[in-house]
């Protein structure tokens, strides 16, 4: 009897993906679609001759045949296996089309295009799956190849299977459609076995793939629109930023708040500010934000007394911050709105002496459910259409473990230093040639083997040239680095050695753009 994959299944690789993408360069790992395209067309067989892959049809033709939903949405047919968004009708295509130009064939000389008589021509470099791995698959001088059952029952969900078939017959296809040599196959892509049952069911049963991949992939908390710009932002932050993806995930399945945890320079406020931006309505009356530190108190978050010449006891009760955005996230509950309330250092406050009571409340099954102020005595809930952010860095020394009550109703997002990030901002900064970017950008992963917890890419938000990167590594970066090292001279010795050697690897290639 015949088999086809389950529906189930298919979601759970997009998830398996997802999680893929967070153990790998996760920006990088846009290649891997254009990469497979490729594949599918016999770049992979390195022959003599170029393979013929135009944007129109063989691009159109591969996003068509393996991600379009038909689910009658003109504006946004397709979905992204690996950003697990919704696409619209030109984007998959011409982005693919427009990051195998700019980064494989030009940054990375992955592959090599001319442009003949019927139209763009390529061939991969022999080298190509050094190239990917090495660009895509490690991180932190991990690498984490991707997940060939995965893709495989993404690309085949439609497909018939003998019954006998298990995951190997999945790798056996995956193989013949998309062919390479073995050895650049074993460097890209990694099988498991699983048991066939997991992953294919009768024929005979009914298997709704539209609905199972669009219950996977994120949907957007309001609806899409452009992010505001903030000043001096360290890196841009689009529809598939992975932070932003995440946070998505968490709000749509129900979260009482989110935490953006990670090492100083990772640019957790920027994300808490710029996700802000994406999820409210109004900039200007949807945002609070807070810090706490050590003598922060309940007083200040949500009520309070203040000097009232004409009350009895010469103080009234006054709302704080905390009622302030709970009033306005009732006030726009009906239009769907949200409202977002940013808590810096939110590790560094007393949460019994700052929440109080609220512990329980800001729990998403307790919201909407009335309590009563205890300063005031007025009730008051909490709505659930109130988000909160706050940032911590977890390897603080000088505050103490937080309250384990406390974390468990937050979801935590870690943000760790990201080498992707670091280049994207020395190319926007256009004085550095790409292979000086590279050599930085190495150096930079580097330092996170040799300074606890890592060093985070914002130092380099205002790095243009290499008078610049001296400067924040004398009078940022390594007053940073000496702080978390600490007591141990040795590591921090071979720190600045490692950075001297980087600046006379810099001197002796080609000069600043």
């Amino acid at each position: 009897m015949p088999v086809r994959i389950k529906a189930e299944r298919a979601a759970l690789a997009l998830h398996n993906l997802s999680d893929w993408k967070d153990e790998v360069r996760s920006q990088a790992t846009a290649h891997l679609m254009p990469l497979l395209a490729l594949l599918e067309k016999g770049a992979g067989n390195m022959g003599p001759d170029p393979v013929l892959f135009r944007e129109q049809p063989e691009e159109f033709e591969f996003w068509d045949r393996y991600f379009h939903l038909e689910d009658g949405d003109t504006v946004k047919p397709y979905f992204n296996p690996v950003t697990l968004r919704r696409a619209e009708a030109g984007f998959p295509h011409s982005n693919a089309a427009t990051i195998r130009k700019n980064t494989f064939e030009g940054k990375w000389k992955g592959a090599v295009r001319t442009v003949g008589s019927q139209g763009e021509e390529w061939r991969l470099a022999d080298n190509y799956a050094d190239v990917f791995r090495t660009n895509v698959l490690s991180k932190s001088g991990q690498v984490t190849r991707a997940p060939v059952v995965d893709l495989a029952i993404l690309f085949f969900r439609n497909e018939i299977f003998d019954n006998a078939d298990d995951a190997s017959a999945l790798e056996k296809r995956f193989r013949e459609r998309f062919p390479q040599r073995d050895e650049d196959y074993e460097k890209l892509f990694v099988f498991h076995p699983e048991d066939r049952e997991k992953i294919f069911a009768g024929d005979t049963e009914s298997q709704n793939y539209q609905d199972a991949i669009k219950n996977a992939l994120v949907a957007d908390v309001k609806t899409a629109k452009a992010i505001p710009s903030i000043p001096t932002p360290p890196v841009s932050l689009d529809l598939d930023d992975p932070v932003l993806v995440q946070v998505q995930q968490l709000l749509t399945f129900g979260s009482s708040g989110i935490i953006f945890t990670g090492p100083p320079g990772t640019g957790k406020s920027y994300y808490a500010k710029r996700v802000a931006t994406h999820l409210v309505g109004s900039l200007e009356k949807d945002i609070f934000r807070v810090q706490f530190h050590p003598s922060y108190g309940y007083e200040d978050f949500v009520e309070g007394y203040r000097p009232e010449e004409d009350a009895v006891s010469g103080y009234k009760i006054v709302d704080k911050t905390f009622i302030d955005a709970c009033k306005r996230a009732e006030a726009v509950k009906a239009d769907n709105g949200l409202v977002v309330l940013i808590v810096d250092e939110i590790n560094r406050g007393d949460p019994a002496r700052v929440f109080g009571e609220l512990l329980t409340y800001i729990e998403r099954n307790y919201r909407d459910d009335p309590f009563v102020l205890p300063f005031s005595g007025k009730p008051f809930t909490i709505p659930n259409n109130l988000v909160m952010l706050g940032t911590m860095n977890p390897y603080d020394r000088s505050v103490a473990q937080m309250d384990a009550a406390f974390v468990r109703r937050f979801d935590h997002v870690e943000i760790t230093p990201s080498r992707d990030v670091v280049e994207e901002m020395l190319e926007a900064g256009g004085g550095f040639t790409p292979d000086r970017i590279t050599e930085i950008g190495k150096w930079f992963e580097n330092v996170q083997k040799m300074v606890p917890f890592g060093l985070g890419h914002s130092f380099f938000a205002d790095v243009k040239n290499l008078d610049h990167l001296k400067l924040v590594w004398k009078y940022r970066m390594k007053p940073a680095a000496t702080l978390a090292i600490d007591l141990n001279d040795g590591a921090l010795q071979n720190l600045v050695a490692s950075f001297d050697a980087l600046i006379k690897r810099l001197e002796g290639t080609s000069g600043d753009t």
